[in-house]
């Protein structure tokens, strides 16, 4: 659970950092109804599906699906945070400073009329009709935030088509395209001023209509969906609040606005999942724990794991859905609060999420590891760990995209926006890269796997952990040692768990110079016998051939599958040199096992036999040894001239 708690955080930090309704509409409006786009619009104004046909023409499908979502997150972000529709400083639309502006421009208007400066009230005209629009727009979404939890389809589908045909009536765009056609050749400053005043009403027009028959078509996204308002709880509440004890109770419960009968049902709500929460997270675990357990198959771990592992978040994940409902109905008829919902919904997201990601850890451990399937399916511990870890960050991605389309933020943009600053990204982390991709190169080169004993120019020992960024190693003195992934990708190792037959035995023997040369052939013949018959010794007869050939099959390659296999079956006895104090003989030979206990074994046994067959040879280990010689008759010359010296 504790992995799931910065999830919530930052979807509660972009809740506070998304952009305010006003500003989003704006974007909105100039993204997909810029000056060309509206251009394009006015050489068919009459045409009642002229927005959508031009954009059909001029944009592509993917533009139109974009301004879609950009509509959805306008009608999110209004039911999500109606509060913020009133803002000081609204960028939209100011309706004391718009009143102030509207009088000034009307007495201008009059001025100009009287002096026949027609320019300037055409120009002054356009600019008060485009604040009567903006502030017709700026009443409509206050009136859909303030009443939409309330409307009914019906009725909101009505009050969008009274707006339609206000739209149509009261700011007849002909006008103001006739007005624009006549100036937009111009280059003076009042035509100038003209264009600009035209765009801005247009780009509001076209806006509010195309929405307008958007919102007429997805009248349900603004439907208010409360489990207590399905549930007609209303009619209980009424009931207990009618009795008469309940009825002088809320003669004081009033100045807290609750009454009885919500309490009663807040209470009663909280017991029922309570309840049900003890009987899912005890009664219905040990029933199917008894079920599983009664006949034993090897999904028996599976399902009992499964079980344990998502038993506490299906409890929160109850506990949550009560506290909401018990929630709903202390504040029916009104709905909970925007940043309460998000946060119920954030909730249920995580907990799915976690209990999903809990499912698919515990599955792979399962099946992969516990039932040994690695072995059926050839595929390595490394590559299942990646594969696990992948899949539980698109899980974790999914819930946080989910979360955040659901509390207005634009997604598009904000995958966009990380892209652009992924690069960056990557320059910063370029170690970090390297040795993620120094993981892919281990994995798919096979270099070495989890267990395995590798040896490099610096470290040496038992393969603990791959993971994304180093790879851990416990050395033989039971030090764990920590190695980036790129220099283990990019330096010589040795891989000795990569051997499966044929550990190699190599030693010299020295036998004294008094050995006959008969005695020697003898012995080395024996030893070359004894070796072919010892039963943990490595010969090319005692290879199963079948094996090799459903390799060779496998590989699909030109290669010796001999050495790729790791099988070796050399088996050598020869006289090697003659040393300053004895006669070699070397032995070359591999052992059937390749695990170090079983090597010293047959080693020791080896060298048993061998002492063995030297000893009826009449053959004697040499050992490093000198020789004086005498000489009789020069030791008899040195002491007679010692004699006459003196």
């Amino acid at each position: 659970m504790k992995r799931m708690l910065p999830m919530l955080l930052l979807l509660t930090a972009v809740l506070f950092a998304a952009d305010s309704f006003w500003q989003q509409l704006i974007e909105t409006e100039k993204k997909f109804f810029p000056n060309d786009v509206i251009l394009t619009l006015i050489t068919d104004s009459s045409d009642t599906n002229a927005t959508t046909r031009a954009l059909d023409e001029n944009k592509t499908t993917a533009l139109l699906e974009e301004r879609v979502h950009a509509y959805e997150g306008l009608i999110l972000k209004l039911k999500n945070e109606p509060y913020a529709l009133d803002t000081e400083k609204n960028p939209y639309f100011d309706p004391k400073e718009s009143e102030k502006t509207i009088n000034t421009l009307m007495l201008k208007i009059d001025a100009n009329r009287k002096y026949g400066y027609l320019q300037a009230v055409k120009r002054d005209k356009l600019a008060v009709e485009s604040l009567r629009l903006r502030k017709e727009i700026f009443t409509f979404f206050h009136y859909l935030a303030d009443n939409w939890t309330t409307l009914e389809e019906k009725s909101l589908v009505t009050y969008i088509q009274k707006q339609k045909e206000m739209l149509g009536k009261t700011f007849p765009i002909k006008d103001a395209i006739a007005v624009y056609e006549e100036v937009a050749t111009q280059k003076g400053t009042v035509a100038k001023e003209i264009q600009k005043n035209f765009f801005s009403f247009a780009r509001d027009y076209y806006f509010f209509d195309s929405f307008l028959d958007y919102l007429t078509i997805n009248a349900k996204l603004l439907t208010y969906h409360s489990i207590a308002a399905e549930l007609q709880l209303d009619n209980l509440i009424n009931y207990i609040n009618k009795q008469p004890a309940a009825a002088k109770l809320n003669v004081y419960m009033r100045y807290i606005k609750l009454d009885i009968g919500r309490v009663i049902l807040f209470v009663f709500v909280i017991l029922f999942f309570w309840l049900l929460n003890y009987l899912v997270y005890k009664r219905l675990y040990s029933y199917f724990k008894s079920k599983i357990l009664e006949h034993e198959d090897e999904t028996d771990d599976i399902l009992l794991d499964n079980l344990d592992r998502i038993r506490r978040p299906v409890s929160l994940l109850i506990n949550g859905i009560g506290l909401k409902l018990a929630l709903e109905v202390l504040r029916y008829p009104m709905p909970l609060s925007e940043k309460t919902e998000i946060f119920f919904y954030i909730f249920y997201i995580a907990m799915v999420a976690y209990i999903l990601m809990q499912l698919v850890e515990n599955i792979f451990f399962i099946y992969f590891h516990r039932k040994q399937a690695v072995e059926n399916i050839q595929l390595r511990s490394e590559l299942i760990n990646l594969i696990l870890s992948v899949t539980k960050v698109i899980i974790f991605l999914a819930a946080f995209l989910v979360a955040l389309v659901k509390m207005g933020v634009n997604v598009t943009g904000l995958l966009a926006s990380l892209g652009i600053g992924g690069l960056a990204v990557a320059l910063a982390a370029q170690t970090t890269l390297s040795n993620f991709f120094g993981l892919l190169k281990i994995i798919f080169d096979e270099s070495f796997s989890q267990g395995d004993w590798i040896q490099t120019k610096d470290v040496e020992g038992t393969v603990v952990e791959i993971g994304f960024i180093s790879t851990k190693i416990r050395t033989f003195d039971n030090a764990l040692i920590t190695v980036p992934n790129a220099e283990l990708a990019n330096t010589p190792l040795k891989n000795w768990n990569r051997r499966t037959i044929g550990r190699r035995i190599k030693m010299y023997i020295g036998v004294t110079y008094s050995a006959k040369k008969e005695n020697l052939e003898a012995a080395i013949n024996d030893i070359t016998a004894m070796l072919k018959k010892h039963p943990d010794i490595i010969t090319s007869d005692k290879i199963d051939r079948r094996t090799i050939r459903r390799h060779y099959k496998e590989a699909g390659k030109f290669l010796s599958l001999e050495d790729k296999l790791g099988i070796k079956t050399t088996l050598l006895v020869y006289l090697d040199s003659f040393s300053a104090s004895s006669i070699d003989f070397m032995i070359y030979t591999f052992s059937k096992s390749v695990q170090w206990e079983d090597w010293l074994r047959t080693k020791q046994d080896i060298m048993y036999k061998i002492m063995d067959i030297l000893e009826q040879h009449d053959l004697e280990f040499a050992f490093p040894s000198q020789t004086l010689y005498f000489d009789e008759e020069n030791i008899a010359q040195s002491a007679k001239a010692l004699k006459n010296g003196k």
